[in-house]
């Protein structure tokens, strides 16, 4: 490589300075989550419903994507792009937000964020939901402290 071409390189890499980096900004979603007590009242196809736009927003703000562009039924957590720092950041998240223990092993692993959203309908449901019981799931609702 002579001279001339290093120099033109390194002249387009300091042109990355002047690039707009307003992507992220304008991506930046607002996470809204629902109300436990909402979700408790509410039944199965509401509470789906409301967790999937949670979700969804929760894995925009991540990605910082549109909610709306967000294939949450055909593609697997890692390939959305949620690796393991990613999925630790939604794992506390969503713990904090619904009251819920996150299993980051699971939520990496799951096939979809649908997956994601019916373990959670399910555990922020009614007492004698199936995934309050079911084991292997990526939410459980057992909170330390709580017997």
């Amino acid at each position: 490589m002579d001279q001339t071409t290093k120099t033109w390189i390194f002249d387009d890499l300091d042109d990355l300075d002047d690039i707009d980096y307003e992507f992220e900004q304008d991506h930046e979603v607002e996470v809204v989550p629902p109300s436990l007590s909402r979700l408790a009242a509410s039944d199965l196809a509401e509470r789906t419903r409301l967790i999937d736009e949670y979700v969804r927003a929760e894995l925009a703000r991540v990605l910082r994507v549109d909610p709306h562009s967000i294939d949450t039924v055909g593609r697997p957590m890692n390939s959305l792009g949620i690796g393991s720092i990613s999925g630790l950041e939604l794992q506390r998240r969503m713990e904090a937000v619904l009251h819920v223990d996150v299993n980051l092993n699971m939520l990496l692993r799951a096939n979809s964020a649908a997956e994601l959203v019916d373990c959670l309908a399910g555990q922020l449901g009614p007492e004698d939901s199936p995934h309050k019981h079911a084991r292997g799931h990526v939410v459980s609702h057992d909170l330390p402290g709580t017997a």
